[in-house]
């Protein structure tokens, strides 16, 4: 979908260059490297013209103040001023990107309040495009919370990643035969939960057999699948989705989050394209082996800061796994063990 990225000055970049993006692309790096912050980035970009798109139908709608509405909902900045997105000690930001061959740019400097003027002036409708964007928060227990703060009270709080999340699984399932490969993904995931989740009234329970349970009563991570179960269900993803996900072994066993990898690694075969970014080593290595497997490229960009700048490395799992702070980490586990035991 995206084919191209580029920033300047923009958050904690102070130069970003991304490029050769495939199906599923994963950034991983310490905390404060700019991973959800690039994750966020890109949504933003594709769900700001995705509702353009549908807004063009009943108003007409400049791109500019749709996209200025979405960043600052989804980024929430300090001092309510777009302006603090651009990089400490900078003027002026800028990101250039490609989208289903469309180019788009933006720009503003640190004084901007809410309103952009140096922008694409004549942005293209995109007919059929669909971003959604899991965070690492579950949204099914908080979702009458997530509602009230963005639709009555408009409060920074639950930003707009997760108000969209909530829009998106209100959607009503609808009659009719689900992708056969999607088909698969959902009852491989509804096998992991033993039971599914459903939408009753405004609520949503799960239900396995007779049983039924509210969903305070379920764990963190069967929700979390419950979210992608119900967004197949109701058609909201499907073949051309552009999928963001923000730490996905977030409260989940690693079993599961192997589980869980093949499960988005089928959805890539099916059309839907991946953007993740993750601390887990389960994560990165289960990629890796599929990429390999399948010799299907993955890329891996591994960001890392040094003197105040965020540098990239990036990488095809499909080539092997690169050194990297996550592989560091274990390593630097494994030699503590080791010395532990030698010790007299």
């Amino acid at each position: 979908m995206f084919s191209y990225l580029k920033l300047e000055d923009f958050s904690c970049f102070t130069k970003f260059e991304l490029q050769s993006i495939t199906k599923i692309n994963v950034f991983i790096g310490a905390n404060d490297t700019g991973k959800t912050h690039l994750i966020k980035l890109l949504y933003t970009i594709a769900k700001s013209l995705e509702e353009f798109t549908k807004r063009t139908e009943s108003d007409q709608p400049d791109w500019r103040e749709v996209l200025a509405e979405k960043l600052f909902w989804v980024y929430q900045p300090e001092s309510n001023k777009l302006g603090q997105l651009v990089k400490k000690g900078e003027s002026r930001l800028k990101v250039e990107t490609r989208l289903l061959d469309e180019n788009y740019y933006f720009a503003f400097g640190k004084d901007t309040a809410r309103q952009i003027t140096d922008c694409t002036e004549l942005a293209p409708t995109q007919p059929g495009l669909n971003a959604l964007f899991i965070p690492p928060k579950e949204v099914l227990t908080a979702l009458d919370a997530i509602a009230t703060i963005n639709e009555q009270l408009q409060i920074f709080g639950f930003d707009h990643t997760y108000y969209d999340l909530i829009k998106a699984l209100r959607v009503p399932t609808t009659k009719g035969n689900i992708q056969k490969n999607l088909k698969e993904v959902l009852t491989s995931l509804e096998h992991l939960l033993t039971g599914e989740i459903v939408k009753k009234q405004d609520q949503f329970i799960f239900k396995r057999g007779r049983e039924k349970y509210g969903m305070s009563q379920l764990a963190e991570g069967f929700k979390k699948l419950g979210i992608l179960t119900t967004l197949i269900r109701n058609r909201s993803l499907n073949q051309g989705t552009i999928l963001f996900i923000d730490e996905p072994e977030a409260n989940l066993h690693p079993q599961a989050i192997h589980s869980l990898v093949d499960m988005l690694f089928l959805l890539s075969k099916a059309g839907i394209t991946i953007y993740a970014s993750t601390h887990s080593y389960s994560v990165i290595k289960k990629l890796e082996i599929l990429a390999r497997k399948h010799q299907e490229s993955i890329q891996l960009c591994s960001l890392t800061k040094s003197n105040g700048d965020i540098t990239a490395q990036f990488s095809d799992l499909s080539e092997g796994m690169p050194d990297n702070p996550i592989i560091d980490a274990a390593i630097e586990l494994y030699e503590e063990d080791v010395r532990l035991e030698l010790e007299p």
